[in-house]
């Protein structure tokens, strides 16, 4: 039998060559994937790591207790000691200690730290030089800080008391890379804070000190110190280890850490939480690409094998008229295709990792390592095998077929249930995929494939469809007279292995047109989501002592409201409370870029919440502020309880509650409050009786408000400005208190509180924004127009808003929050400062911009660009999946034209001997065509009608983000005319393809029939 194999294969050598080459494609789409997501699930872990917190990079270990003297080295300590014993292998550990105190230098005192921290001289470059251990004469050695330096008047060689212990500045640093993990985020360089001085070199005065090994000081207790241990995780160790495994190492490592009493924290489990998350949307996300791959091969395994058995029936039939049974057929069979499937194991794993290499190289975010390893020998086995099972299932209907049939020139066509078995199981897949898919949830299971299998399942039917359709209509067309389209239509009606032809050329044109579709939309909404979650092309996160200190600052700025906006943002909000974006409204359609999700323009919306004022604020500038009150109560009703003025201010410290230096008391005085942030300029906010209980009924009139210094004082407000009852609104609105004005000669404003145990203050808030404050709200949050909204303000207090807008959208907000002015929200905040500060920045600002933020007070944090998380996107583990898909149908589109190459090279020896004979029957040249371009004319068509149908059926179900939402809604359908720029050129290929064949076919009858 093995002579018999070898001979067969040998005899025909194309076939079996044929059969290999397809083989290897399989083989190496199979073990590319495993390639692929291995290589892409490294890059993912060093991107999130990359981008971590630095407390997801690390387990921190501190001892419980603190040790007199100098931080030193705990590396010979029993501390050491035991970190070493519970430190997993992979982890790199930096081991260091610790005390906090005083610094005091010639120029300013400071609160630091004081450090030791292995390896930290590598992490830093100086000036002067690193500290050294020192003996029991020498003053411990520091470096510290440019910022700190600068504070304390310090140079290289200078002397300063830390914790009152004199040490001596052996050098300053400057971090080389302040985001690398060794300088734990802002634990060892501390950020500038708010109307600070800023400067582009990071930190701030507050930056650790760092010493060196020092010996026993004249009083150690002057300084307690604490060792540390910091764990981190390594590449090494995400690349090698499960996020399973990972996830229980570090709780073992927190659960005996605290055994130990060493206060084991950290947050790195959320880490391997996003690494598993993305690393699993990757697998899902190749495994379609793979499948059709893998699919498509079989499939034109199937074509080819099946057309070249076609035209070996005669010969089987002989065979078996001589009395060769059918087991030997079938060894043989076997046997032929078995050898070409094994090679094809080894050259498919090579195969599969030059692709893999080729994507890999461009399409991850960072490096990454293709390895062959056990997982891609078994896909690309699995590969193979099918590839083995998909010729035998080819030559299984010869093989099985009675004499009789296999003596026929032309197969007689399957009846019965034989003809429409394998219709119901690709469409019972299909359905059961796409059901699985569409009820929602992450994908799984069959409902990974279900693009493929609904591809597939309506290729195969639209086949069946057209073969009988073009049986008619060749049929009528050559009862006309039109013989060579009519004769093409019956050839290709009469012959079955046409059907999975057109199925195979269906599904590689719909899958390409999918996949390009899927892409198109995943690049329109990583854009719609960038624009609408970072809001404007630039968004820098500030430091600002003040909400007003933000707005003076960033108007300082950009006077001119060109290109920078002042923002603040509250995302998160307990209790499912409404997020909040608070902006400078004048700015916000110059600075912001508009999208069509927020359903209404940025102007439109600028306007609504940004009315006229009802009144002008009350400014003042001076150290004293003198209220003239004249108060109406029996002092001895009230007995012991005291009754008290006091008055809100902002300024761009922030706003504080001042309380005047006496109490008030029956009668006309004045009341004098100290306001030292006033001297440049604040802001009147309210002022308040405090009196926790009201004996009886008590009135106080304001009838004059000065504001100045110890020399001199301006009347700011008169009584005449006071009995306005326009001006002023209760600050708590409630029955045991009300406003009224007094006229004549001495005109006030009346605040009068009835008899009652308060439990707030009863006062006026000067009337200088809306009230309720006018907002543009999203239409999930249900208020309607008109209506108000209870919500938390920008300082955290609840308060309610007046609906004036509703949207479907807003910037950073998305589909859920509202929107309101930041100058009007913060003339109405009382309490602290919440949210984070924004300056919002257009293309056009200057290449200066932080440097005119810094100048003006501001500590630039950090920022955001549009482009730079629309790339973020890119790098997630959806689009990298997608990359894969989309190489996947591009070579699947080569696949299918060499599918059609392999079908009409099997049976083009039968093919030009039909025409050679109908030729010189008189057949017109023109009618000598091959017939190959109907399969590609009817792809075409089934390949666009698949393509709406699995997009309809399968477009809810896309996952195209990592973290599996989006604030904006995603596209429904992809831009036509750069879909096309993928499907024209394919169907062309086919359509070349076609006919290339078609003349091959011709010169051949030409060269035979001599016409």
């Amino acid at each position: 039998m093995l002579t018999v194999i070898s001979g067969a294969i040998a005899a025909r050598r194309a076939q079996a060559l044929a059969v290999l080459l397809l083989a290897v494609l399989a083989s190496a789409a199979a073990a590319a994937a495993p390639s692929y997501v291995a290589a892409a699930g490294q890059a993912l872990a060093r991107y999130e790591m990359s981008n971590a917190e630095p407390n997801e990079l690390r387990i921190r270990l501190a001892e419980g207790v603190e040790y007199p003297g100098m931080p030193t080295d705990p590396t010979r300590t029993t501390f050491a000691s035991t970190v070493k014993r519970l430190t997993p292998a992979g982890f790199d550990v930096v081991l260091g200690a610790q005390a906090g105190g005083v610094a005091t230098g010639r120029a300013g005192t400071v609160t630091s730290s004081l450090i030791f921290r292995a390896g930290v001289c590598a992490q830093v470059a100086v000036t002067g030089a690193c500290p050294r251990a020192t003996s029991r004469d020498q003053l411990p050695e520091v470096m510290v800080s440019t910022h700190t330096a600068a504070r304390l008047g310090v140079a290289v060689g200078d002397r300063f008391t830390f914790a009152a212990v004199p040490v001596r500045v052996t050098g300053i640093y400057r971090p080389l890379d302040v985001t690398e993990p060794f300088w734990l985020g802002g634990e060892l360089i501390r950020p500038a804070t708010g109307g600070s001085a800023s400067t582009s070199i990071p930190g701030s005065a507050e930056d650790a000190i760092f010493t060196a090994e020092a010996s026993p000081l004249p009083d150690d207790d002057a300084i307690l110190h604490r060792s540390t241990a910091d764990l981190y995780v390594t590449e090494k160790l995400l690349d090698s280890t499960s996020m399973p495994e990972l996830r229980a190492t570090v709780m073992a490592v927190q659960r005996d850490g605290n055994r130990q009493s060493f206060g084991a924290g950290t947050t790195a489990t959320s880490l391997f939480d996003r690494i598993a998350r993305q690393r699993g949307q990757l697998a899902d996300g190749v495994t379609l690409g793979a499948g059709l791959l893998v699919l498509l091969c079989w499939l034109v395994l199937f074509v080819a094998v099946g057309s070249a058995a076609d035209q070996r029936r005669p010969e089987q039939g002989l065979l078996l008229l001589r009395g060769v049974q059918r087991r030997r057929l079938w060894a043989l069979a076997i046997g032929e295709h078995a050898i070409p499937a094994l090679v094809a194991i080894p050259l498919g794993c090579l195969g599969g990792l030059a692709a893999a290499t080729l994507l890999a190289a461009h399409t991850l975010p960072a490096r990454a390592d293709v390895m062959l390893d056990a997982s891609v020998v078994a896909f690309a086995a699995i590969g193979a095998a099918g590839a083995l099972a998909a010729v035998l299932l080819a030559q299984a209907r010869m093989l099985s077929a009675p004499v009789v049939d296999l003596l026929r020139r032309v197969p007689a066509r399957v009846q019965g249930w034989r003809a429409t078995i394998g219709d119901v199981v690709a469409v019972s897949i299909a359905v059961a995929a796409v059901v699985q898919l569409r009820s929602g949830g992450s994908p799984s299971g069959l409902a990974l494939v279900a693009p493929v299998a609904g591809a597939l399942a309506a290729g195969v039917l639209l086949a069946r469809v057209a073969m009988m359709a073009g049986a008619a209509v060749g049929a009528a067309l050559l009862a006309r007279g039109r013989t060579a389209t009519g004769l093409a239509l019956v050839q290709v009606a009469r012959q079955p292995r046409f059907r999975p032809l057109i199925a195979l050329l269906t599904v590689a044109v719909a899958m390409l047109a999918f996949t390009a579709a899927t892409s198109e939309v995943a690049s329109a909404a990583y854009s719609d989501r960038a624009v609408v979650e970072v809001g404007a092309p630039r968004v820098v996160a500030v430091d600002a002592t003040s909400r007003t200190h933000l707005l003076t600052a960033v108007r300082a700025a950009d006077p001119e409201g060109r290109f920078a906006m002042a923002a603040v943002v509250t995302r998160e909000v307990p209790n499912g409370g409404t997020p909040v974006l608070a902006v400078d409204s004048a700015r916000l359609a110059t600075v912001a870029v508009p999208h069509p999700s927020y359903g209404v323009s940025l102007a439109d919306v600028a306007r609504s919440i940004r009315p006229d004022p009802p009144g002008e604020p009350v400014l003042l500038r001076g150290r004293l502020l003198t209220i003239v009150v004249s108060a109406g109560f029996d002092a001895e009703a009230f007995g012991g309880n005291r009754v008290r003025l006091a008055v809100t201010v902002s300024s761009a410290d922030g706003t504080r509650v001042v309380t005047a230096r006496q109490d008030i008391l029956p009668g006309r005085d004045d009341y004098v409050l100290e306001v030292p942030e006033c001297v440049r300029q604040c802001r009147l906010v309210k002022i308040e009786v405090v009196a926790p209980v009201v004996a009886q009924d008590l009135t106080v009139h304001f009838e004059e408000l000065r504001n100045g210094n110890d020399n001199a004082e301006t009347v700011v407000l008169t009584g005449t400005q006071f009995a306005d009852l326009k001006r002023w609104r209760r600050s708590v609105a409630a029955d045991d208190s009300v406003l009224s004005a007094t006229g004549g000669a001495a005109p006030a404003l009346a605040l009068e509180m009835y008899e009652n145990r308060r439990v707030t203050p009863a006062g006026i808030s000067v009337v200088d924004s809306p009230f309720p404050l006018p907002v543009y709200l999203t239409r999930s949050e249900g208020t309607p127009l008109g209506g108000a909204h209870a919500h938390e303000g920008v300082d955290g207090a609840p308060t309610t808003a007046r609906v004036e807008g509703v949207a479907d959208g807003l910037p950073q907000l998305g589909g859920a929050g509202l929107i309101v002015d930041l100058e009007y929200a913060d003339r109405l905040a009382v309490a602290g400062q919440s949210g984070t500060k924004e300056v919002w920045l257009a293309p056009t600002a200057p290449a200066d911009v932080l440097d005119r933020l810094r100048a003006q007070g501001l500590a630039v944090i950090g920022e955001r660009t549009i482009t730079g998380v629309r790339q973020d996107f890119d790098r997630q583990a959806p689009a990298l999946a997608l990359r894969f898909n989309l190489f996947a149908a591009l070579a699947g589109v080569l696949i299918g034209a060499a599918g059609l190459i392999a079908m009409a090279a099997a049976e083009q020896r039968a093919r030009v001997a039909m025409l050679v004979a109908l030729r010189r029957q008189g057949l017109p040249p023109r009618a000598v065509r091959g017939g190959y371009g109907l399969p590609v004319a009817v792809a075409a068509v089934s390949g666009g009608l698949v393509t709406l149908v699995i997009w309809l059926l399968t477009r809810s179900g896309q996952r195209l983000f990592g973290d599996g939402r989006s604030p904006v809604p995603l596209p429904e359908w992809p831009d036509i005319g750069r879909l096309l720029v993928f499907v024209a050129p394919t169907v062309t290929l086919f359509a070349l393809t076609a006919v290339v064949l078609g003349r091959v076919v011709a010169a051949s009858v030409r060269r035979r029939s001599g016409r």
